[in-house]
């Protein structure tokens, strides 16, 4: 089981103290620990990713019968086997 590490974004006060949302009698952050308004979500494992991500023909709508992105690596592969092949 992968435990997940908690990230928070870059502008967090170090201390809870010094945060908007700490009640100040109560001595405890009015969100909730678990509601941090610095807390960042969860990146997802590489294997969870969208396969599709940072692919100029699957911004919208994943490909249809074939990948665009996995015909676009083998033809420049085999434009740079030419190329070093005349070269």
């Amino acid at each position: 089981m992968n435990k997940t590490t908690v990230r928070y974004a870059e502008d967090r006060p170090e201390d809870c103290r010094f945060c908007y949302w700490w009640g100040g009698r109560n001595r405890k952050c009015l969100l909730g620990e678990e509601n941090c308004y610095y807390l960042l979500p969860a990146k997802k494992p590489e294997s969870e990713r969208n396969r599709c991500e940072g692919c100029p023909y699957g911004r919208a709508n994943p490909c249809i019968g074939f990948c665009m992105k996995e015909i676009l690596k083998g033809t420049r592969r085999a434009q740079e086997a030419d190329a070093h092949e005349r070269g």
